[in-house]
């Protein structure tokens, strides 16, 4: 696994992105603070392999593939003085508790913010949950989408897992980390950075993958009152009709998870038109001006 992602991060840096290094620094979280440990041994993971690897899949087990690369590498294109952790839990991660019902036949979309799910996958890692990432867009200073939180929140906490992640040795449930405002409110201006994005297809397990994995159940984690997004609405749906069951579950801002209820969910097609998709990569492109020609 080492030498897979060292080639994917090595791809992707093969490509100059001046746009990170542009008029106005990218503040990244707080380097004057500590992480959630108390400490400065975040500064060890400001190397995009290392953050990936310890808030990534079981290094052998059958998740790998599906873990999106994007946000970590930005590492090396920011500028190190403005990069830092979190300066403070989003979530209280420390009395967050896996639900019984989350075993290892269970499949779970955390789609809260981005930070918010960042913390929520932490604390189910300790608890010997296996973590996907589907962070896949780039941050910038002018972004429709402000990426550096959650990038920040994963600098928090890679300490913490380094010290008390239980990686499952046999089949155990796994967890997306979605941010649930990936796909923005509103498109981005003429000559803004518009790096929404949404949950491709190729960072989803196919049925077939899932059951000769022993997954039966897809439980999307939401904010108490939100429903799924458009996106990920039509994937649920999918599911449902290969015969998966789909609950929803909601975690409130006090930690606590509710019981699974089914989902309603409705035949839709998600539009893709509008996302600009990145030359390095996942997505994030500057919004071109109208020509001024007739």
């Amino acid at each position: 696994m080492w030498s897979q992602l060292s080639q994917l991060l090595e791809a992707v840096s093969r490509w100059r992105l001046p746009w990170l290094r542009v008029r106005k620094a990218l503040q990244v979280g707080d380097r004057r603070e500590p992480d959630y440990l108390g400490g400065n041994r975040w500064l060890v993971y400001l190397v995009p392999k290392e953050l990936a690897t310890i808030f990534g899949p079981r290094r052998d087990g059958p998740w790998w593939p599906f873990h999106c690369l994007t946000l970590f590498a930005a590492l090396d294109y920011l500028r190190r003085e403005n990069t830092g952790p979190l300066p403070r839990d989003p979530l209280p991660v420390a009395g967050l508790q896996r639900p019984e019902w989350l075993d290892a036949r269970t499949l779970l979309f955390v789609d809260l913010k981005g930070p918010e799910s960042v913390a929520a996958g932490a604390a189910l890692a300790t608890q010997g949950c296996d973590l996907v990432c589907t962070f896949n867009n780039w941050p910038h200073p002018e972004g429709v989408i402000a990426s550096q939180h959650t990038l920040a929140a994963l600098l928090r906490y890679a300490s913490w897992l380094r010290e008390s992640r239980r990686w499952p040795e046999t089949a155990a449930p796994v967890a997306w980390l979605c941010d649930n405002e990936r796909l923005g409110t509103v498109p981005g201006r003429p000559g803004q950075f518009d790096n929404r994005y949404y949950i491709e297809e190729s960072v989803l397990p196919g049925p077939n993958y899932l059951r000769e994995r022993g997954i039966g159940r897809i439980v999307y984690l939401g904010a108490p009152g939100q429903a799924p997004l458009a996106d990920l609405g039509e994937h649920l749906f999918e599911y449902r009709q290969k015969g998966f069951e789909v609950a929803g579950a909601t975690l409130s801002p006090e930690g606590e998870f509710s019981e699974p209820v089914p989902l309603d969910l409705a035949a839709t097609r998600f539009r893709k038109i509008g996302y600009l998709l990145a030359a390095g990569g996942g997505f994030g492109a500057t919004v071109p001006h109208p020509s001024s020609g007739g």
